[in-house]
């Protein structure tokens, strides 16, 4: 892809964290257990305090964990500083000297590791990786927020680590920066085959790059796989809720039989093939349902006939509010509401598999 820069054998490695715990000014981590494959594009979500950023600084050794270990490779690193962990770290706010060029803060990089030999061709490289040749000697301070993000990137790549860690790399910018610093980070994944673990916030984002997610909570992993593992099964209603399950209903037992719970919500019956272990609540997801005006023949599926209570435009889609009893909600896109043709007080039928609903414990 280009001369100057090029993986080295050692990037790519396996991260591994036993019972990883630390108590640093009230955020805490709690028995964090963690594989990182080699390759592998992990994706942690969660929402604000719940130890993404204390995760990631106790990864790159910011901090001395209280209990547990950091392996990586196979060797145990729980006590190495953070120069001698080959880690690129990016934080939130990246971490450049505004007074000074891309150029000069790649430098100041090498610099600062005391490294031996001529750096020019990797600087020229990851310059040219990153797409930052035309910036290269411009101050920091007069980029962008996505440019000021590329350097940052560019800066924790020039020593070719062997894990590269990303705390919400795409937050607070403008719609075009984000998806084109999305595609970048994909695309240097992809080039070097780097191990990566990314936290963020954004549910759409995680599922856009993950191989591998977790949720993380209060400190700790709740859940974690690939991506239809998670995404699929909530694990809780937390979860279901911070992966955009926005149908969630409470429910009482109806009976059961040949794999299928019958289960009643606000005056309907919905059937689930999921194991029913007296969950009070169901999650639904909306990519789950289908909406028509024909009436539907996929009689395996739950189908209920509705009204049409709201519907709001978000950006490029449109929420769509159905009362069936229960009210749904379902986003969709504006080409599929136009051709639809839906109006407020419409009659539409809305259909979804028993597979889709899921117990959720709270």
């Amino acid at each position: 892809m280009n001369k100057g820069y090029t993986r080295s054998d050692d990037m790519g490695g396996r991260l591994v964290l036993r019972n990883v715990s630390k108590d640093f000014n009230g955020f805490k981590l709690v028995d964090v257990n963690l594989t990182v494959n080699p390759g592998e594009y992990h994706v942690l979500i969660g929402p604000t305090g719940s130890g993404k950023t204390l995760l990631l600084e106790t990864i790159n050794g910011f901090h001395r964990i209280d209990s547990g270990s950091v392996e990586f490779n196979g060797r145990d690193i729980t006590d190495l500083p953070p120069n001698k962990r080959s880690i690129g770290y990016v934080p939130q706010t990246p971490n450049l000297n505004l007074n000074q060029s891309v150029r000069q803060n790649l430098e100041y990089t090498i610099r600062l590791r005391d490294l031996p030999g001529s750096w020019e061709n990797e600087i020229e490289g990851i310059l040219d990786l990153m797409n930052l040749k035309d910036y290269s000697e411009r101050p920091t301070i007069s980029l962008s927020g996505g440019e000021k993000r590329k350097a940052a990137l560019a800066r924790a790549l020039i020593l070719k680590p062997d894990l590269l860690l990303l705390d919400e790399p795409l937050s607070s910018l403008d719609i075009t920066s984000k998806v084109n610093l999305r595609d970048e980070i994909r695309m240097i994944h992809k080039y070097l085959d780097i191990t990566v673990i990314h936290v963020t916030h954004d549910q759409q984002e995680a599922l856009g790059l993950a191989d591998e997610l977790g949720i993380m909570r209060r400190g700790t992993i709740v859940s974690s796989g690939t991506v239809e593992q998670v995404y699929s099964n909530p694990v809780d209603l937390y979860a279901a809720r911070f992966l955009g399950y926005e149908n969630i209903f409470d429910v009482s037992y109806v009976d059961s039989g040949q794999k299928i719970t019958k289960l009643a919500t606000e005056g309907i019956v919905i059937r689930t093939t999921k194991d029913w272990d007296g969950e009070k609540k169901v999650g639904i997801h909306g990519d789950d349902v289908i909406i028509s005006k024909v009436t539907p023949d996929a009689i395996q599926n739950n189908i209920f006939q509705g009204r049409i209570s709201d519907t709001m435009n978000i950006g490029p889609s449109v929420t769509v509010k159905i009362s069936i009893g229960p009210e749904m909600v379902i986003s969709m896109s504006k080409r599929r509401f136009w051709e639809l043709g839906l109006d407020i007080g419409e009659n539409i039928w809305v259909q979804f598999p028993p597979e889709s609903v899921k117990p959720l414990k709270e």
